[in-house]
């Protein structure tokens, strides 16, 4: 049970790190958005500040999500699970997590091919690397994938436990 444990330690652990990198975009981005509406209304437009907050938008977003699947506030249909008894709920719960780690299993392979075969092109207004912003997608579906293994372990081993 202790590799269980640690496991979901590991996942509590880069839900933390997440959370705090998320509320970092966030506020980046409106900091940056917030300057360029200084600049444009007193000054000249920025150039560069659409193509960052936006790149801050996405990593956020990807990020977020597997915080948002961690603590399970995604939208859900809890109809027909509702209706389930015990046993039948609990193997329902874990059906789903398999489905959804399969597919984020597969975002992750096409993240990365997508990523190798367009990731030699550069920003417009940064001409920073787009390896970078399309790293996001792996990189947040990899998170998922942490999360998604933990809920099933949660749900297999979580006995008499609280399960989360």
């Amino acid at each position: 049970m202790s590799v269980i444990t640690n496991y979901r330690k590991l996942s509590n652990a880069i839900n933390k790190v997440c959370l705090t990198i998320c509320v970092a975009l966030l506020g980046a981005m409106v900091v940056v958005t917030f300057i360029q509406i200084i600049c444009r209304v007193f000054f000249t437009a920025l150039s560069w500040s659409e193509e960052l907050a936006r790149y801050f938008l996405i990593w956020a977003s990807l990020l977020g999500a597997g915080c948002v699947y961690k603590s399970g506030s995604n939208i859900a249909v809890l109809f027909l699970q509702g209706l389930l008894p015990g046993k039948l709920k609990s193997f329902a719960k874990i059906l789903v997590h398999i489905l959804c780690g399969f597919f984020f299993a597969l975002a992750i392979y096409h993240g990365f091919r997508y990523m190798g075969l367009m990731g030699t092109q550069k920003s417009a207004a940064l001409h920073i690397p787009m390896r970078y912003m399309y790293l996001a997608v792996p990189l947040g579906c990899s998170i998922m994938e942490i999360h998604a293994l933990d809920a099933i372990l949660g749900e297999i081993f979580a006995k008499g436990e609280e399960k989360q």
